[in-house]
């Protein structure tokens, strides 16, 4: 079973780790020449138009020379090999959901914790987003594929266990006196049914307190937009949202308005105070969240960088085999473009030992209670 989650009309990126022992590891077979040519001849044919946007960054270009030069070795190349070069051509468009798919090399999933964040950086870093990323973003990213890109290239020294996720396994409401803190791990784990009940229960609990709301998205992969607009809806009346518009990801055809889908109503939204936490496991869906609530000056956004960037995202991935190797890639099929000021990063630190849980923590519970807040209205 992947564990990618492809949504309608609002991409997710969403992993169902499976805790497995270890009890060995796939043999990778070999990779001919032809085989690698046609994989790239594929990619580029499907890739070409998107993927010609990025080709003039430098980090493109080394990744592009690195893919062509291996393809054109002579004889048979080790299938982990060719997997992690193609990977950092992949990685090179610095999207996410364009990836290639270590977790079905392998059956088996590693029963070793994942290394810290600067262990997975020194030794990992080719199995994750790439260089475009934040450090703090790559640790998030290779901490949770850790189960299967361990599995394939095992440590035969047993490493420390690591902090790489702050969020909670199901949608939560927690009190800390002055202030609630709403836990939205993913839009895209459960059933639209259960989401639902949880959201209503959720907001019931706000609602009765009348208090400030820390929306905690940490480690949100994110999820279907019919989800995504029932935690905006219940923040912001629809007719103050900013734009949002999806088109194809190839960029193909026109951009159309995306219309209001939530998957409960909100008719009357919350008015207080509230401040959204972020960290490098957050994407897609929940930072499309959270640029909204920012562009809308609705909320202001605390934590670390997280997986993507400010002013739309793709979704929708699709997982398709290479015709020559027989890997698999997710390719994402639409691109969602939000408000006027175009892609740019969150103004989030994106060091690798960026912890959402403490300095950043700290700073939003200060904002989120200062005397002189005054709620939107």
């Amino acid at each position: 079973m992947s564990p990618a989650c492809a949504s309608l009309r609002g991409g997710c990126l969403v992993w169902g780790l499976l805790a497995l022992s270890l009890t060995g590891w796939s043999q990778q077979s070999q990779v001919s020449r032809g085989q690698r040519m046609a994989d790239v001849a594929h990619l580029d044919s499907v890739l070409g138009p998107r993927m010609a946007e990025f080709a003039g960054r430098e980090v493109g270009l080394g990744a592009r020379n690195r893919l062509v030069s291996q393809m054109l070795v002579e004889g048979g190349v080790n299938e982990l090999d060719w997997a992690l070069v193609l990977q950092g051509w992949l990685a090179s468009a610095g999207d996410a959901h364009l990836r290639l798919g270590f977790e079905r090399m392998t059956k088996v999933r590693t029963g070793q914790p994942a290394p810290s964040c600067f262990e997975l950086l020194e030794g990992w870093a080719d199995f994750g987003p790439g260089p475009m990323a934040a450090a703090c973003a790559q640790c998030a990213w290779l901490g949770q594929t850790w189960p299967w890109i361990g599995a394939l290239r095992p440590n035969s020294k047993m490493p420390e266990p690591a902090s790489i996720s702050a969020a909670s396994e199901g949608m939560s409401v927690v009190d800390h006196g002055a202030f609630l803190r709403w836990v939205v791990p993913s839009f895209g784990l459960e059933s639209d049914r259960s989401f639902s009940r949880d959201f209503r229960r959720s907001r019931r609990k706000l609602r009765r307190a009348d208090k400030p709301v820390m929306l905690d998205l940490r480690g949100n992969l994110g999820g279907y937009r019919t989800r995504r607009h029932a935690v905006l809806q219940a923040f912001l009346a629809a007719e103050l949202w900013p734009q949002e518009r999806e088109g194809a990801w190839s960029m193909a055809g026109a951009f159309e308005a995306v219309p209001v889908m939530p998957v409960v109503r909100t008719k009357r939204p919350m008015d207080v105070p509230v401040a959204v936490l972020l960290d490098g496991g957050s994407f897609s869906a929940s930072l499309l969240l959270a640029d909204a609530l920012l562009l809308s000056g609705r909320a202001r956004v605390f934590g670390c960088a997280p997986l993507g960037l400010r002013g739309g995202c793709s979704g929708s991935p699709q997982s398709a085999r290479l015709p020559g190797s027989g890997l698999w890639v997710s390719i994402p099929t639409l691109q969602t473009e939000l408000g006027a000021l175009g892609s740019q990063p969150f103004d989030l630190p994106g060091h690798a030992d960026c912890e959402a849980a403490g300095a950043a923590w700290q700073e939003a519970v200060r904002w989120l209670l200062a005397g002189d807040l005054v709620p939107l209205r």
